[in-house]
């Protein structure tokens, strides 16, 4: 079996036209890049987003040129990062639950603040990955699903076969769950075009 590092190593070969394009590859199952799992009426799915989906943001409208392209590829490049979304009934699952106040508080204290603590990462080598980072942004029930973005070294799952997204219940009764990536799939993300098709 080819190791996972050579796949790491060819990462950006692979290229798309634009932002639209990266989103949509993610978003295809069969390119492994997002996890779904149903528990009861609660949908979860965890994706990965690629650093260039990362790099477009903190671009915006800004015209991209080698240099910044660059520099916001090593910034990024050192960490992984997945999407947790939780819905319920194609709504965010937080406004969902139906338990009252107390326990909705308590719920968007565990999403604001918490969440390192119901999220780990372990790797084919039996290696545990903390939350390097993790990101809430409150959309109060505005959007289709209660999402977080968090953040791993991606060193450990550079050299793994794969990794597990490990996600315990932190007020929504989901109980345990585990999201299996193949490290092969991770590596293989075709990165952004960035260069001369930017306004």
């Amino acid at each position: 079996m080819i190791g996972a590092t050579l796949f790491w190593a060819c990462e950006g070969t692979n290229t798309v036209a634009n932002e639209q394009e990266l989103q949509a590859y993610v978003m295809d199952i069969d390119n492994g890049l997002i996890k779904e799992k149903k528990v009861g009426d609660i949908n979860i799915s965890v994706a990965y987003r690629p650093t260039d989906l990362l790099v477009m943001q903190d671009l915006g409208k800004k015209k991209a040129d080698t240099a910044s392209i660059n520099k916001l590829r090593r910034k990024y490049g050192n960490y992984a990062y997945f999407i947790l979304s939780v819905s319920k009934n194609n709504k965010e699952a937080l406004y969902q639950t139906g338990k009252g106040m107390g326990a909705f508080s308590e719920n968007v204290q565990n999403l604001a603040f918490r969440m390192d603590q119901f999220v780990t990462m372990t790797t084919s080598e039996r290696d545990t990955i903390p939350v390097a980072d993790f990101i809430y942004p409150r959309l109060y029930g505005i959007s289709s699903a209660t999402q977080v973005m968090f953040v791993f070294s991606n060193k450990k799952i550079k050299t793994s076969e794969w990794i597990n997204f490990n996600l315990r219940d932190f007020g929504l009764d989901m109980g345990r769950n585990n999201f299996r990536f193949s490290a092969e799939d991770i590596g293989r993300v075709p990165s952004i075009e960035f260069y001369e098709k930017r306004e």
